[in-house]
Parts: C-alpha cells; sequence; structure tokens
C-alpha cells in the first residue's frame, strides 16, 4: 500500500481543488493506493502555524505530493517575505523526512513571489508540469531537467446533451451562443468580445460563465458591465456567474463556440471542460495554446488582442458546418490522450519510482 498525502486548495470554488479532486478520484480507484488529504485555503491563513500543524499530521517518510499556486501559500511572515511555501517545503523534506512530488500548476515569471519559491522547488524529487512552456521555465530558473515530468491537465468524461433542449433551458433558444467559462479576469479577454459583439449577427449571445472573487476580478466584471451597458449590448451578454457541476452540462452542452481569448495563461482547466463537451473552441495564440494546437489540432487560434482576427474566425466556425465537425472529432482524440485515467496512471508511475 503506497500512502499519498496532498497538500492542496479542497472543496472549494477554485481550479486546483476541482483537477485535486478528480486526480484523487482516479488513484482511489488503484486498490495499492491509499490517499490523505492535508486541504489548504485558497489565499490561505494567516497564521502559519496552521501550515505547520497540515505538516505535523502527515507521517514520516511518506509521499507528499503538493499542489502549487503561489495564491496557496501566500500569507507573509511579518519581516519575511518568502511566504509560507520555503517553510512548508523545508519541514517535508527534513522534519518528516518525506519523499516530495509538486504539480506546478502555474508560475508568473513576473512574480517575484514566484521567482523566489521556483528555487525551493528544487527541493522536490520529482516536479509535474502540465506543458513544455512551463518546462522550459523551470529550466531557465534552475530546476533540473532530470526532475521535470510532463503531464497534462486531466479531462473528464463529459455528457453530451441535445444542443436545442439545453439552449430552451437557459431560456435563450434560436440564439447562437458564445460562452466564456472560468473565473472573470483582466487577463481573460472578455472586453475583447463584448467590443466586437456589434459586428455579429444579431442572432448571436456572449454568455459569461464564471464567478469574480478578487477585488481585482470584482473590479473587472463592473469594467465589462459598464462597458456593456454604455453600448447598448444588454441584450447580447448573459452573466451567469459560478456555474457548479449540476448546471455545467446544460451551459456546455447549449454553447456553440468557446472562447478563450486569454492574455496570459500558464494552463487552463477551463478549457479542458469545453474540450471534453466537443464544442468548437477558439484561443488566443499564446504558447499554452499553440503547444495543443499543434499536438492535437482541437482548438482553433487567433492572434492576441487581435479583434479583427478574432471576429473572422467567429463568423468562420458559426458558418461552416465542416469546419465544426472536423475540430468536434480532434476533440475526441484529445479527450482520449488527456483522460483522468491516463492522467492518474502517470501520476501513479512517478509514486512507484519513489518507492523504488
Amino acid at each position: 500500500m503506497i500512502k499519498i498525502n496532498f497538500i492542496t486548495s479542497w472543496n472549494a470554488e477554485c481550479g486546483i481543488a476541482e483537477t485535486s479532486r478528480f486526480l484523487v478520484n482516479e488513484l482511489e480507484k488503484h486498490e495499492d493506493i491509499q490517499t490523505n488529504i492535508c486541504p489548504v485555503k485558497k489565499s490561505g491563513p494567516q497564521n502559519p502555524f496552521y501550515y505547520i500543524k497540515q505538516v505535523k499530521n502527515i507521517g514520516k517518510n511518506q509521499i507528499t505530493h503538493i499542489q502549487y499556486h503561489s495564491d496557496l501559500f501566500s500569507p507573509f511572515i511579518p519581516g519575511f517575505s518568502l511566504g509560507y511555501f520555503p517553510m512548508v517545503i523545508f519541514l517535508l523534506k527534513f522534519w518528516r523526512k518525506n519523499k516530495i512530488i509538486t504539480t506546478v500548476h502555474e508560475i508568473d515569471p513576473n512574480s517575484m513571489l514566484d521567482k523566489i519559491n521556483i528555487k525551493f522547488l528544487n527541493l522536490s524529487n520529482k516536479l509535474i508540469a502540465h506543458n513544455r512552456n512551463s518546462i522550459n521555465s523551470m529550466e531557465k530558473n534552475g530546476i533540473r531537467n532530470d526532475k521535470l515530468f510532463l503531464i497534462p491537465l486531466g479531462t473528464s468524461e463529459s455528457k453530451i446533451l441535445d444542443k436545442m433542449v439545453c439552449k430552451n433551458k437557459l431560456k435563450i433558444p434560436d440564439r447562437k451562443i458564445l460562452t466564456i467559462f472560468g473565473f472573470i479576469g483582466l487577463n481573460k479577454g472578455h472586453d475583447l468580445i463584448i467590443d466586437i459583439l456589434p459586428e455579429l449577427d444579431e442572432d448571436c449571445i456572449l454568455i459569461i460563465a464564471g464567478a469574480s472573487t478578487t477585488r481585482e476580478q470584482i473590479e473587472y466584471r463592473h469594467l465589462l458591465k459598464n462597458k456593456i451597458s454604455s453600448a447598448g449590448l444588454q441584450d447580447k451578454v448573459k452573466f451567469l456567474g459560478f456555474v457548479d457541476e449540476k448546471k455545467l452540462p446544460v451551459v456546455a452542452n447549449a454553447t456553440d463556440i468557446f472562447l478563450y481569448p486569454y492574455r496570459w495563461i500558464v494552463a487552463s482547466a477551463a478549457l479542458n471542460i469545453a474540450l471534453s463537451y466537443q464544442i468548437p473552441t477558439i484561443t488566443s495564440d499564446l504558447d499554452y495554446f499553440k503547444e495543443i494546437k499543434m499536438k492535437y489540432d482541437c482548438i482553433t487560434l487567433f492572434k492576441s488582442e487581435n479583434k479583427q482576427d478574432l471576429l473572422e474566425k467567429i463568423r468562420e466556425i458559426l458558418s461552416s458546418n465542416e469546419k465544426q465537425e472536423h475540430l468536434k472529432e480532434k476533440c475526441m482524440y484529445f479527450n482520449k490522450k488527456t483522460s483522468w485515467k491516463s492522467v492518474g496512471d502517470k501520476t501513479k508511475k512517478l509514486y512507484l519510482e519513489l518507492t523504488c
């Protein structure tokens, strides 16, 4: 029996909590794996003893799998600028004598906190990244190549429902639905879509399916609503807020095109959700999306920040059944290669290597 301790966000409206839950569920299908969840709140508690208690509850000479995002370790110790991540990984390594695997969900090269924390990531025995660009970034910042492993974000098997039935449930029948799914934020580029809505056909409507929790996200949502009001587009935009698991299949299956006009991203679990429903998807041409396009050909790219190119790509997909069918077919291939079963098997293999 292999016992795996997970330090992660848990039972929260958070992408890391969701991906951790799917991974744990998959791993628990293996009779020789036992999991122990050590939850950390996103934008976690200010008291360092909270983290110390979590580490103390982890047995010695075990394996701990950290789900790294700086937000999970962001509170600062007064007079000490590193946050809590160095303390957590140091205690795991030298006090609890654990073997450590760290999944790096996001590294911001412009963040001083990430620049510092990346040095401590080397205390991990193995590091998982979701794309080649993240691996290259960590190598440039001093992470040993032999510790780095590429395992994609997992994709769940989703239920395909009748599109017209789902549109009726949303009370927007006979409309072409464009959806942006995920937390609202300036880096997600919602404003780019709003600016081109007047140039799309009258039957097009934009659904913004996502919450805004931080101060910056709330301010950006207000900016979007003001922009919508000033342009008289209230009938062409619908805010749904956070979409839970029960509502997601209806929203996704009602959608004609998913849009990800991101300005910056390292990896996107929201994209995997769109592709799991085999919905034609348009993204900006950031390195992460380029990598997926090159490997799977399951998305359409537009030139980042180029509203005219985005407009043309939307029109092209809406007018071409052949293009839509091609993307759906490639989505099925993507889903097979990135299934949670595949991700779970690859992750378990790393655990077994640490037990040798």
